[in-house]
């Protein structure tokens, strides 16, 4: 079979396609179109099929991962939508969580909160009264439910979250009110609340509600026309899309519950890596993403991301299973600039696609971390994404002399390196909040880069934080792309308990677990045997009076009837090792709540192969030419290689340039290169 996997970026549609049977990869890139994606994301789709000479009707799987969403909402540019709540509960959008000072910046006394993603005038009451047990105290009104539903007809709402109070222990009145609005606007994107975060705490439920209702029209449009495109270009495969855990879904659950894209895009660098630490048996690897807008950390432990069940979006509270990703505005893309004090700052604005960096010769006039790296010799104006796509090394050098170098007092090669240090800067203290904040020596660690700025920052960010050694893995400029050929199908579900776990039998975890189970079959198909079905169960717990739950696996034996003795000891202990890790103390004495069940449920789809890049049989034979880059002050001539003529277990001493089709990586006297069995390069420092 002949897979495809399409990435679309703030500033490069990525596009990679695979052979399943001889092993053989193709790759592209081209302009996101950010008017309509859905015309970059065809563009790709047709580029890659002339590079590889293959038809539509030969593709049987397409993988596709977008930022779309998290863009759609940082931006504000979601469908106009109602929100339909318990009587007395409307505002819960503004209170917000002043507690935990959810903002940006807790100390910016000038910080003010963005708008609520509801205008106050739909946000609309209704009559109904769960308990905090589920029992009903004021039935559903459903005559003024169907006169909210006339409301709603006649104006220009494109979507209706649902968000009752208690309705996380009892769906009952939400289930009722998603019928009938079902029924009286069959036109409009209709959710509730507890299909998309059955859990207690009224905000972040219904935050994430009225999240997935923005999102709903928009995504459901851009899902809809990109398949007819397909259909249209003759394609009959499987279409998939890659969701924010790190799995891919069909297009109809995504469509149903499009919050699950929010990190689709970097998700898809995740699932490639840990497909790669498999293959290279890695025991725990930082990861750093840098692509033309941010610079994304993640880590991964044997073989397995750390997720995160909640977080902040634009300051809103956002609660969904997500893959463990900070972000930060330091892209290639991204703009420097130097404030009223002298101080030099890099982004968050970003060039973006267009007109995108100086160099890029598409109009743009501001220096970008990408114009000062082709300035530095860091990237190749010439080979740059395989030499199809020459950048203008004048208009870079222009526009770093005019913006910083003049402002600053000194020449444009010294200006530019300041920006390159700075940039560094930055990116390190987000791999240290990845990993010391969270209680991981990222010594112990390997740094896998990826983005097509990833490797060109790798050794710097690797020395910053004393790793020893650095991955480049096959694809990197592209590799949020593979990722979405070699994931799996993936569903996360969970259901809320909140009681105290010494109040909870085993059998009643087993049985609540077997029901998650039975949910995430009933998510694949009938087609889709049970057995084939793996699952894994985690528990969110807390001290009593604490306000975030740490999750913790269960291990799976430990659900057979034969172990269910130790389960509740096993879940005890798995909190307070985690809870130890992050915060250093635990409370021996202390109840402990458990918060929520959770499965995540993955069925082995993605393709297992291994990128082979290079025919070449030793370093001897590989030639080389010089460029110069800027190092130590100075710039200075060093070989440079094609990874493309490195074969398995080549090994080069430094100092030298690596390059390939989609990104550069320069290591340093005293380090050596060597390209291991399953294709990766890896640094030692």
């Amino acid at each position: 079979m002949n897979r495809i996997g399409i990435d679309v970026g703030g500033t490069f549609t990525d596009i990679v396609l695979v052979d399943d049977a001889t092993g053989q990869i193709w790759s592209a890139k081209v302009p996101t179109t950010p008017s309509d994606r859905v015309v970059g994301a065809m563009h790709g789709f047709y580029r890659i099929l002339a590079l590889s000479g293959k038809t539509s009707t030969e593709i049987g799987f397409i993988g596709h991962g977008t930022t779309m969403a998290t863009n759609m909402i940082v931006e504000g540019k979601g469908a106009k939508t109602a929100l339909i709540t318990t009587a007395g509960f409307r505002d819960i959008l503004e209170l917000r969580r002043v507690s935990r000072h959810d903002r940006a910046d807790l100390y910016d006394l000038q910080f003010e909160n963005p708008k609520p993603l509801v205008e106050r005038r739909w946000r609309l009451e209704v009559p109904e009264r769960l308990r905090p047990d589920g029992s009903i105290e004021t039935p559903l009104d459903l005559h003024a439910l169907a006169s909210l539903a006339e409301k709603i007809k006649a104006s220009d709402i494109e979507a209706v979250a649902i968000c009752f109070l208690h309705a996380y222990v009892n769906p009952a009145h939400e289930k009722q009110a998603f019928d009938l609005l079902k029924e009286l606007l069959p036109q409009h994107f209709i959710t509730a609340s507890h299909q998309v975060n059955p859990e207690m705490q009224e905000y972040e439920r219904t935050s994430s509600t009225v999240m997935n209702a923005l999102l709903g029209p928009v995504c459901g449009r851009y899902i809809h026309h990109f398949d007819s495109q397909l259909q249209a270009a003759g394609f009959r495969g499987e279409l998939l899309f890659m969701q924010s855990n790190g799995g891919l879904a069909s297009t109809a659950v995504v469509a149903a519950k499009p919050i699950v894209l929010l990190e689709s895009g970097p998700a898809g660098g995740v699932s490639a890596a840990v497909r790669a630490s498999e293959q290279a048996q890695l025991p725990g690897v930082l990861l750093g993403d840098m692509g033309g807008t941010t610079f994304d950390v993640s880590l991964i432990r044997e073989s397995r991301p750390e997720l995160r069940n909640s977080s902040l979006l634009h300051t809103h509270a956002v609660r969904a299973p997500t893959i463990d990703i900070d972000s930060i505005g330091a892209g290639g893309g991204s703009i420097a600039w130097i404030d009223s004090g002298g101080g030099v700052h890099i982004g968050p604005q970003s060039a973006g696609a267009d007109p995108g960096p100086a160099c890029y010769g598409r109009g743009g006039k501001r220096p970008t971390v990408t114009d000062c790296n082709v300035l530095l010799g860091y990237v190749d104006p010439n080979s740059f994404l395989g030499g199809e796509f020459k950048l203008d090394a004048q208009a870079a050098a222009d526009a770093v002399e005019e913006h910083l170098a003049k402002p600053l007092g000194v020449s444009a090669l010294e200006a530019a390196w300041t920006v390159r240090v700075v940039a560094n800067a930055l990116m390190a203290q987000a791999m240290r909040l990845m990993t010391v904040e969270r209680g991981f020596d990222p010594r112990e660690l390997s740094y896998m880069c990826y983005g097509g700025a990833g490797p060109v920052h790798a050794i710097d960010l690797a020395e910053e934080l004393e790793i020893k050694e650095v991955i480049v893995p096959p694809l990197p400029g592209l590799f949020s792309a593979f990722g979405m050929i070699v994931a799996d199908r993936q569903f996360d579900g969970q259901t809320a308990v909140e009681t105290e776990l010494e109040a909870i039998a085993a059998p009643d975890v087993a049985t609540l677990c077997a029901a998650l189970r039975q949910q995430a079959l009933d998510t694949f198909g009938a087609q889709q045997k049970s057995h084939s079905v793996q699952t894994h169960f985690r528990a969110d717990c807390r001290y009593t009076g604490q306000p975030a739950s740490i999750s913790v696996d269960i291990p799976a034996n430990m659900l057979d009837e034969a172990e269910q003795h130790t389960l509740i000891a096993t879940i005890r202990a798995g909190f307070e090792t985690n809870h130890k890790r992050m915060w250093n103390f635990t409370k021996p004495n202390q109840p402990i709540v458990l918060v929520n069940l959770r499965v995540q449920a993955s069925v082995r789809t993605g393709w297992r192969g291994v990128v082979q890049q290079s025919t070449t049989n030793s370093a001897a034979h590989v030639t080389q030419r010089s460029r110069e880059v800027y190092i130590d002050g100075r710039m200075q001539a060093l070989p440079t290689y094609q990874r493309s003529d490195l074969a398995p277990l080549t090994v080069l001493a430094g100092p030298a340039i690596i390059e390939e089709q989609s990104s550069c990586l320069i290591f340093k006297a005293g380090q050596t290169a060597r390209i291991d069995a399953v294709g990766n390069l890896r640094i030692s420092l």
